[in-house]
């Protein structure tokens, strides 16, 4: 979103383009900030003119004050002067430097790095501060939101609680399954846990990363989320298909020789 209102005067991005953190992105007319500018300088100047004239006067009063050539008031006011005009060239200065920094962000830049989308404002718009220009998206690493449920956090707390505070827990590689079933070739990490609990699913969001060199993960694709969690030694197998539920419970019926 531009910081300053005007006309917007160029596009200087590829759409869908990879963007760099301070790479030029837009232009906004720039004509009404730098006269603006150019009327703060104006101020600025004119205000440091006052201020070394009542200067002079204080210098010039101060003697003939001691001397009783004139009054204490006038040399009062004299330092009055001057030290308002102090003032009125701090707020002078103050105002130079808003107007610069209004005509900087008639440059529109990119705050990250990311994939730039397609823009949404287009040249001759008039925007504001709340137009949406277009949105960047940092892909690489790219996040992987996936649920687990509330028992399977609670088994897993504690070592997520280990890395997550960086005490040498280990990270199991995540293998991430796109959507046309495909195998993504990265391995993925655990990231951490959200603060809570869906009250609606009984599940708690994990975050997962995954580095994305190619940017072939766009945000908002679909995809499954498969970890080796723990390894159990001498677990006997069944085929998922075999396993019964009824209420609540899992069955495996068992037949003889």
């Amino acid at each position: 979103r531009p910081r300053v209102q005007g006309s917007l005067q160029s596009r200087e991005y590829k759409e869908g383009s990879l963007i760099k953190t301070g790479q030029p992105m837009f232009t906004i007319d720039p004509s009404e900030y730098q006269a603006a500018l150019n009327q703060a300088l104006g101020d600025f100047g004119r205000a440091e003119a006052n201020l070394g004239k009542t200067q002079l006067d204080v210098a010039r009063y101060t003697p003939l004050a001691k001397e009783g050539a004139i009054s204490q008031q006038e040399l009062d006011n004299a330092i009055q002067s001057h030290q308002a005009n102090k003032a009125s060239v701090e707020a002078a200065r103050a105002a130079v430097e808003r107007a610069k920094l209004n005509l900087s962000w008639t440059k529109v830049t990119a705050p990250i790095t990311g994939i730039a989308g397609i823009s949404v404002a287009q040249i001759g718009d008039l925007v504001t501060p709340s137009s949406l220009l277009t949105t960047i998206s940092q892909v690489d690493p790219i996040k992987v939101y996936y649920p687990i449920s509330e028992q399977e956090y609670l088994h897993f707390g504690r070592a997520i609680r280990e890395i997550e505070a960086g005490r040498g827990g280990q990270r199991p590689p995540l293998e991430l399954t796109l959507a046309d079933g495909s195998v993504y070739p990265e391995p993925g990490t655990f990231s951490l846990a959200d603060r809570q609990v869906d009250l609606r699913t009984g599940t708690i969001t994990v975050q997962g990363l995954f580095a994305n060199p190619e940017n072939i993960l766009r945000p908002g694709q679909y995809a499954k989320i498969r970890v080796a969690a723990e390894t159990r030694k001498g677990a006997m197998l069944v085929p998922q298909q075999a396993v019964q539920q009824l209420q609540g419970s899992n069955q495996v019926a068992v037949v003889g020789d």
